[in-house]
């Protein structure tokens, strides 16, 4: 994967987008990487990318910043892959749904986005992998989304860094 961040967030570096990829990873070597992926929040698009490059189709992406938007589709292009690409404040609209949803966001709105999903303000995806945590702050996140019916079934620790896979049930 080729990524320009530009003015956007995300080389794809940090311990928390790597283990988003180690658990995209993990779903595309069991199989699941097919049908739609959304990746809410997706700076320069390293998930989105990712998840195309894997078998995911299509890949909603996400994101309120247009420098993000922008990266993501010059990065898309870059790495010959289609994304599709839509400015959202996830603080104020609903994210794509899709059966497969990335986040690697903060906690305060990983925890807000929990809530509007129980609340059915918010579409809950079959299967969730989040991050953007730091190991504090799992179990807390990890109630707030169980609220909303998904539990944890994996989980990815590098240093102070989590990320969750999360399922149904």
């Amino acid at each position: 994967i080729v990524v320009d961040p530009g003015r956007a967030f995300g080389t794809g570096a940090h311990a928390t987008t790597r283990a988003c990829l180690e658990l995209l990873l993990e779903l595309a070597d069991e199989g699941e990487a097919t049908g739609e992926l959304a990746d809410w929040g997706t700076g320069s698009g390293v998930l989105a990318i990712a998840a195309a490059k894997l078998g995911w189709d299509p890949v909603h992406a996400c994101d309120h910043e247009t420098d993000s938007i922008e990266a993501a589709a010059a990065n898309a292009e870059a790495n010959g892959v289609t994304l599709a690409l839509e400015r959202v404040n996830l603080r104020q609209a609903a994210p794509p749904a899709a059966p497969t949803v990335c986040a690697n966001l903060t906690a305060p709105l990983l925890l807000e986005l929990a809530s509007r999903a129980r609340d059915g303000e918010v579409p809950r995806p079959g299967t969730a992998v989040l991050s953007g945590l730091l190991v504090a702050e799992v179990p807390r996140v990890s109630a707030a989304w169980r609220e909303a019916g998904l539990r944890v079934a994996g989980e990815r620790v590098a240093g102070d860094w989590a990320a969750l896979l999360l399922r149904p049930g």
